[in-house]
């Protein structure tokens, strides 16, 4: 059966991707609006805050592998309606992701002067600013970390519209702080980058409680009590942390070398890394639609292996990867046809406008690849269980291929920075080529809950 012509795919997809989709568009809009806001105080100020951004980028793909490897086994679980155990599988995650932060936050908050000093060239405005905005922004991560946990939890038992209007409300808090304390709006003080930090502090710490008073006050079904979540063993959270560990092996390898691009690309100039913060920011604007996708696709096969319908798994697989390849063609010309005209809203200087512009031309050219490795190892490997060759295609490509090339480009060639990334994502053939034949061998498919 082809995908659109499958109703109940149709409408399971919907019904989880839409929110999730909207979920991560809002976080990428506040995301963006930052970046927007901020380009209006220079690009000094644009590759502090994307710089600084770097520690939360490592800290939230650190929460998202956790998070992302404990939903394997809650969307499996939600398959055969085994609520205790989902709730044994929260506390695992929420455990590990509190402990993360915690650290992450007392490093941004204690040492952030050393950590920009690492991340950029050296720049004394650059390590100023990003150093003013990390002592602040630090505060938030522990905040971000609860929040995020339920909400993954909520997507992988099909209830993803709650969290999506509470990140939407977020959004809004955050944009009119930002307004007012970046340029001294609304009666409040004029702080720049330091105000764009508080903003985003307020609107993490409002998120958190708002989605919490929601679960707890409506008697949710993950409104589990402190005994419920910490009632794990220690071989049940073995269990969880085998299947789980490689994801976060993979977001953290993935995210360490994602930061060393930066790094890499921050070798060549301001103007390098500034244009390519803004590109990396408009082209995951893009890409939140293949997120929700993923995202859908991960819970739906988890669910119907934990059913035991590992047929009807295959074929939701298939129907994604097809659809998925139709939306990227979609967006590859969209991108082509308008990078020139949403760059200009930027209001960035002439010459970083101009770069900036032909980096988004490059993500053009590798969209279909990007998306289909999106897609397969976020939704088709992990929801099939398989989240140890998700992490070996993942070390091979980004450790490999990916920063060997981004050092070659921006250190030994002095390439500059259109060439510098177009050397980097060859990281994406390679994953494309290694998915792809795993996909074929159909052993992506892992019954993991079995044993619990």
């Amino acid at each position: 059966m082809r995908w659109f012509s499958d109703r109940q795919f149709i409408n399971t997809m919907l019904k989880i991707g839409i929110p999730v989709m909207i979920q991560n568009l809002i976080q990428t809009s506040l995301n963006m609006v930052d970046t927007v806001m901020i380009g209006q105080v220079g690009k000094e100020a644009i590759a502090a805050v994307g710089l600084a951004n770097q520690v939360f980028f490592v800290m939230i793909l650190l929460v998202f592998g956790i998070n992302s490897g404990a939903s394997v086994f809650i969307a499996q679980l939600w398959g055969k309606r085994d609520l205790a155990n989902i709730k044994r599988t929260m506390g695992v995650a929420l455990a590990f992701g509190v402990a993360i932060t915690g650290l992450f936050m007392l490093a941004a908050i204690l040492a952030p002067t050393q950590i920009m000093s690492l991340l950029s060239d050296g720049n004394p405005e650059i390590v100023r600013l990003g150093s003013d905005y990390l002592r602040i922004v630090g505060w938030s991560y522990i905040f971000t970390a609860v929040s995020f946990s339920f909400a993954v939890a909520a997507r992988s038992i099909e209830q993803a519209k709650m969290p999506t209007i509470v990140s939407a409300f977020s959004l809004i808090v955050n944009t009119i702080l930002n307004y007012g304390l970046i340029f001294g709006k609304l009666g409040l003080p004029e702080l720049g980058v330091r105000g764009a930090a508080i903003a985003t502090l307020i609107a993490r710490l409002i998120e958190f409680i708002v989605i919490l008073t929601i679960i707890y006050k409506t008697d949710h079904v993950l409104a589990a009590r402190p005994r419920e979540l910490v009632s794990f063993s220690k071989a049940y959270m073995i269990k969880i942390l085998d299947k789980a560990s490689p994801v976060v092996a993979n977001e953290t390898l993935w995210a360490i070398g994602n930061v060393l691009y930066n790094v890499a690309i921050a070798r060549i100039g301001a103007e390098a890394i500034a244009s390519y913060q803004v590109a990396n920011s408009l082209f995951r604007f893009y890409e939140v639609i293949f997120m929700g996708m993923a995202a859908a696709c991960q819970v739906m096969i988890g669910n119907r292996i934990g059913a035991g319908e590992e047929g009807l798994a295959r074929q939701y697989a298939s129907h994604f990867l097809k659809l998925s390849q139709t939306g990227a063609l979609l967006i590859a010309v969209f991108i082509a046809l308008s990078a020139g005209g949403i760059i200009s809203l930027f209001g960035l200087e002439p010459a970083l406008s101009r770069t900036t512009t032909s980096l988004m031309y490059l993500y053009a050219a590798f969209t279909f690849s990007k998306t289909f490795n999106l897609m397969m190892i976020v939704g088709v490997l992990r929801g099939g269980g398989d989240t140890k060759y998700a992490l070996y295609v993942e070390v091979a490509a980004v450790w490999l291929v990916g920063v060997p090339l981004a050092f070659a480009g921006a250190v030994w060639l002095q390439a500059g920075v259109i060439i510098t990334v177009a050397l980097l994502m060859l990281e994406e053939v390679l994953k494309t080529l290694l998915t792809f034949r795993r996909y074929m061998s159909q052993k992506w498919l892992n019954n993991v809950i079995h044993e619990l």
